[in-house]
């Protein structure tokens, strides 16, 4: 049984998700495309949500900090703090225990904290704005599919994209980034997207988008986020090489990169003149990413090739598969124009990234919408090739959904999540008993202490609990066992002490009668 080790509660929006979708495979080949596409929407946020109902905790590292910070904008948008109260000394130069934290560009932060404040301070609430973006970015590769290709590539491709496994991964705050990835990887899709339809179509709004889409980019995840135009700039003299040297050429460009600047420019000004130390570091720390591996991040100049088997699948054959789909897309592409943009953004990101010194698994997923459409490509032209070569009705109606199907079932990859968000394998599930256990702990705190003021010390069931603790309740939490004079900084400030008792307390705690110990 594929799906035997998830529960009863994971299982449900699976299923649900899988029928939403088998029926808009089913629909589109039966020449409905917009009822087809309707579905594969639904459908995708029916997989995202399954994705985000797996876990009912935080997941370590970066979620839980992006919660926290996120819960803390909900009270305070323009003051992106980790420790909302920082009741001990601090390093501001350490983003997993400051206070003003700049360490990520705040627009993801804002989408999760908007979330927060309708629905409450839960983790789905904090994978919901993910679950949203990552189902509209299926309709925009459909829409450049169709633009650049066809309607049908156009499908397949955002029906690949919407069953991936890795950023549905991101969705359930798996892998690092995770929600400012799947945020990164909208804007930047969403910038490509208004693009295709300004060239198709002539419409000057979509130039407002274009620079709207692209400054949101930035205001996620920094510079890269104006990659639509470096690719865009190459096309310019596609066509007729002398438009290379006519100003007018670049007037487009130029309207749409004046909207992106005044998205994102505000906000650099403000954190430099309102936090103008913890700004300036987090500048030159952007800068260092490229000439350093920062925090140990790092790897060879095929790091991000060796790393496609990791976005979109662990066999050896992966890469190959995805250059011929590539090939096949830039051979099916109907104009140059479209081809520049596409083949030029995959060179630039995979280029750019591997001569970064500092590297991360997720920094190339921005151009995966493309190698999903080539890999739709490679699927288009394979079906029509059996289709005209074997040529029986029967198999012309069953083949496309069997094959898609087929593929679609490689690219979630269930084995994978079910080694991961279930207890099948608890030596190899990335610590869940001691996540579940961290809950647990919090539970027994908010029942123990209730709603006064407290900082919790000790707090860690697993790796940096005491930034769950702070999510979840009302306190102040650390995770370290206090001095006798961190002791009478937090009385000095009105709060009152708990503590984790894990057998390990020191005498001059243990004899105090005013702090609470919770086991």
């Amino acid at each position: 049984m594929p799906f035997q080790h998830f529960t009863d509660n994971q299982l449900v929006p699976l299923v649900t998700s899988i029928i939403i979708l088998l029926c808009s495979i089913f629909i589109f080949n039966g020449k409905k495309p917009r009822a087809g596409v309707a579905l594969l929407f639904l459908g995708s946020l029916a997989m995202g949500y399954f994705m985000a109902n797996l876990d009912p905790f935080l997941v370590i590292w970066d979620e839980q900090y992006h919660a926290l910070v996120a819960r803390n904008m909900t009270i305070e948008p323009l003051m992106p703090t980790l420790f909302k109260t920082p009741i001990l000394d601090y390093d501001y130069q350490n983003w997993t225990a400051n206070h003003i934290w700049l360490h990520k560009q705040p627009l993801f932060l804002w989408q999760i904290a908007l979330s927060l404040k309708i629905f409450g301070y839960n983790t789905i609430a904090v994978r919901l704005p993910s679950i949203i973006l990552h189902a509209i970015t299926s309709l925009m590769v459909f829409r450049i599919g169709k633009i650049s290709v066809s309607e049908r590539v156009g499908f397949y491709g955002a029906l690949f994209f919407t069953v991936a496994y890795y950023p549905l991964e991101l969705i359930a705050g798996r892998f690092a980034t995770d929600h400012n990835d799947i945020s990164f990887l909208f804007y930047v899709t969403a910038s490509f997207w208004a693009w295709f339809e300004y060239y198709d179509s002539k419409r000057k709004y979509f130039l407002f988008f274009i620079g709207l889409f692209s400054g949101c980019a930035v205001l996620v995840k920094w510079l890269p986020g104006l990659l639509i135009y470096a690719s865009w700039f190459l096309t310019i003299g596609v066509n007729d090489k002398r438009n290379w040297v006519r100003i007018k050429s670049y007037t487009p460009m130029f309207l749409s990169l004046l909207v992106t600047f005044i998205v994102f420019v505000p906000w650099q000004i403000y954190i430099l003149r309102k936090f103008p130390i913890e700004a300036n570091y987090e500048f030159a720390l952007n800068t260092k990413h490229f000439f350093e591996p920062i925090e140990d991040h790092g790897g060879n100049v095929w790091f991000h090739l060796h790393a496609l088997r990791d976005l979109y699948g662990s066999g050896e054959a992966v890469p190959y598969i995805l250059l011929l789909g590539l090939i096949i897309l830039m051979v099916k592409t109907r104009l140059n124009t479209y081809r520049t943009v596409m083949i030029s953004s995959v060179l630039i990101v995979y280029i750019f990234y591997s001569i970064a010194a500092t590297k991360m698994t997720s920094f190339c997923l921005i151009v995966a919408p493309i190698l999903f459409l080539g890999l739709a490509a490679l699927t288009d032209g394979a079906l029509r090739y059996i289709c005209l070569k074997f040529d029986y009705r029967v198999l012309k109606l069953s083949l496309t959904p069997v094959m898609l199907m087929a593929i679609c079932y490689f690219l979630l990859n269930t084995d994978k999540i079910q080694n991961y968000h279930t207890d099948w394998k608890p030596h190899d599930n990335m610590g869940r008993k001691a996540d579940m256990e961290q809950m647990a702990f919090i539970s027994r705190l908010k029942s123990r202490l209730g709603n006064e003021h407290y900082v919790v010390f000790n707090a860690d069931v697993r790796v940096n609990g005491h930034i769950a603790v702070m999510f979840f309740t009302d306190y102040v939490a650390y995770n370290f066992i206090p001095s006798e004079d961190q002791l009478l900084q937090v009385k000095a400030k009105n709060y009152k002490i708990a503590i984790r008792d894990n057998g390990t307390l020191p005498e001059y705690i243990k004899m105090r009668k005013d702090i609470i110990g919770i086991q």
